[in-house]
C-alpha cells in the first residue's frame, strides 16, 4: 500500500520533474521538520525509480509495492539512534561498501540516510569521497531537519527537497479522517500546535507530550509579555527531568522555528526575525548540553534567563 504524502506541493512537482525528464540527480536531500514525511517521501522517490507502471510511481505494480513496505533488496536504509552525533563513521564505510553491488531487481542501487545532520564529522568527511565519485548505479537520498548542520562540501553535493511545515487548514482535515473518535476540540488543538501531520498525530497519542506542548506555548506567551520570573517558574516543573526538559526545549524550537517562517516570508510574527534568531541560537546552544547529562535544574535556569535576554 502506497503511503501517505499529504500536500507539500512543489516537493511533489520537483519528484515529477525528474521521473518526466528522465534524469534523477545521483544525491537528494530531503530537509523539513520532525513529522512531515521525509522517510515517506524518500520511499515514494524509490518507488518513483524502481516503478514498471505508467504513472510513477503506481503504488501497485510488484517493484512500487516492495519498496512502500520496506522489502526491497534494492533500498538501503541507514542512520544512528535519531540522537545528536550518533551516526557513526562506521556506519558510512559500510554504506559505501554496499553501494558498489551492483542492484539485483531495480535499474539502481538507493541509499537513505534518515537524520543525517547526525552524522559526526568523521562520517560526513567519509560519505562526502563516495559523493564526489558516486557509482553510477546509485543514488543516494539524505533526510534531515536542518541542512545548516551539515558541512557545506555535503550540501554542495546534493539537490535540497524543502518539506514545507503545515497549516492548520492543511493538517486538520487529515486528523479527523484518521481519529475520528478523538473530540474536534482537541483535533483542533492539535492541528493548530503542530506544523506536520506526524507531530499532531504523536501529540494525540501522548499525554506527557501533550503537557509538554501546553508548556511550550505558555514559555513562547511569557517570552512575548511575561517577566524572567514568569519564565523561570514556568520551567520549573520540568527542571529535574532531563526527559522533559528535552522534550519541552525540542517543542519550544518547532514553536520558535514557525515564527520564523512566518516572520521571513512577510507573515504576523510576535517577534522580530532577529530576537527569534537569537532564542533558536540559544536553544541549539544549551540542548547538546541537556542531552550530555549536563545539570538539569542549572540549565533549565540558563535556559530561562537566555531566552528572556535574547
Amino acid at each position: 500500500m502506497q503511503p501517505r504524502f499529504c500536500y507539500n506541493k512543489r516537493a511533489q512537482e520537483t519528484l515529477a520533474a525528474f521521473v518526466n525528464g528522465g534524469r534523477f540527480p545521483h544525491a537528494l536531500l530531503l530537509e523539513g521538520p520532525e513529522g512531515s514525511g521525509r522517510r515517506t517521501f524518500a520511499r515514494k522517490i524509490a518507488a518513483a525509480l524502481f516503478c514498471r507502471g505508467e504513472h510513477k510511481p503506481c503504488g501497485s505494480c510488484n517493484q512500487c509495492r516492495k519498496v512502500l513496505e520496506q522489502n526491497h533488496p534494492d533500498v538501503e536504509y541507514y542512520g544512528g539512534d535519531g540522537s545528536r552525533r550518533s551516526f557513526h563513521i562506521d556506519t558510512i564505510r559500510q554504506l559505501r561498501q554496499n553501494a558498489w553491488l551492483l542492484p539485483g531487481e531495480a535499474p539502481c542501487r538507493v541509499c537513505v540516510l534518515c537524520g543525517a545532520e547526525n552524522m559526526t564529522d568523521q562520517a560526513q568527511k567519509a560519505l562526502l569521497k563516495i559523493l564526489e565519485e558516486p557509482p553510477e548505479h546509485t543514488v543516494f537520498i539524505l533526510t534531515a531537519e536542518n541542512r545548516a548542520m551539515l558541512l557545506p562540501t555535503i550540501l554542495s553535493r546534493v539537490q535540497t527537497i524543502r518539506l514545507e511545515p503545515l497549516t492548520p487548514a492543511e493538517i486538520l482535515p487529515v486528523l479527523r479522517e484518521r481519529c475520528p473518535d478523538q473530540p474536534g476540540e482537541k483535533l483542533e488543538w492539535a492541528a493548530e500546535t503542530a506544523d506536520t501531520i506526524g507531530q499532531a498525530l504523536a501529540l494525540l497519542a501522548d499525554e506527557s507530550l501533550q503537557k509538554h506542548a501546553q508548556l511550550a506555548q505558555r514559555m513562547l506567551e511569557l517570552l512575548c509579555n511575561g517577566s524572567e520570573y514568569d519564565l523561570l517558574t514556568a520551567v520549573e516543573p520540568v527542571s529535574r527531568k532531563r526527559e522533559d526538559l528535552l522534550e519541552v526545549c525540542t517543542q519550544l524550537r518547532q514553536l520558535l522555528t514557525a515564527e520564523l517562517t512566518r516572520a521571513a516570508s512577510g507573515g504576523e510574527s510576535r517577534f522580530s526575525t532577529r530576537r527569534i534568531t537569537r532564542m533558536l541560537e540559544a536553544l541549539d546552544d544549551l540542548l547538546p548540553r541537556v542531552q550530555q547529562n549536563g545539570n538539569t535544574l542549572l540549565l533549565s535556569t540558563l535556559l530561562a534567563l537566555r531566552l528572556s535576554q535574547a
